[in-house]
């Protein structure tokens, strides 16, 4: 017999572990289903604009947020993409690179991936200069002549202000 998660979350980010806490808190027959834990926050480099830290590193959030997380019982799929979400027989088919889970509800809170332009230094620049949130980072570089790259005009207008 198959069984029947409460709740599946997919992703383990901010949102996702937030989710996953409230509902064990409630005692939600609980599944997490994640690549890596933290999320974009993981891949940060330094963090300015969390509520509760005045400075705190990608790496140093997501440690907090899976300590956090691991006080409560719920169970969680690391290393795992979802590859389809299907909705079955009044409830959701959740499958994955490595397997297939049920479950009455679905919260999506898979995040956002910044797109890389795939040029010269690129890697070894990340967070040491070369940012991928204008929103978050123009501060940042508030004395500096800068270069936009996509990001629209909301990378722009966050730019000027």
């Amino acid at each position: 017999m198959k069984r029947i998660y409460d709740l599946i979350i997919i992703g383990a980010g901010p949102a996702g572990i937030t989710a996953a806490v409230y509902a064990a808190r409630k005692k939600i027959d609980t599944l997490v289903v994640t690549k890596d834990i933290g999320g974009q926050a993981a891949r940060s480099g330094d963090i300015q604009n969390y509520t509760g830290y005045q400075f705190i590193s990608g790496p140093e959030l997501a440690e907090k947020f899976e300590e956090h997380m691991r006080k409560f019982n719920f169970n969680i799929r690391e290393n795992e993409e979802v590859t389809k979400l299907v909705a079955k027989q009044n409830n959701f088919l959740v499958k994955t690179d490595k397997n297939s889970y049920w479950a009455k509800t679905v919260i999506v809170a898979s995040g956002k991936k910044s797109r890389e332009l795939g040029v010269s230094g690129e890697k070894e620049f990340k967070n040491k200069g070369l940012v991928y949130c204008a929103t978050c980072d123009a501060p940042l570089f508030s004395e500096d002549d800068v270069a936009v790259i996509g990001g629209g005009n909301s990378a722009l207008d966050a730019t000027l202000q």
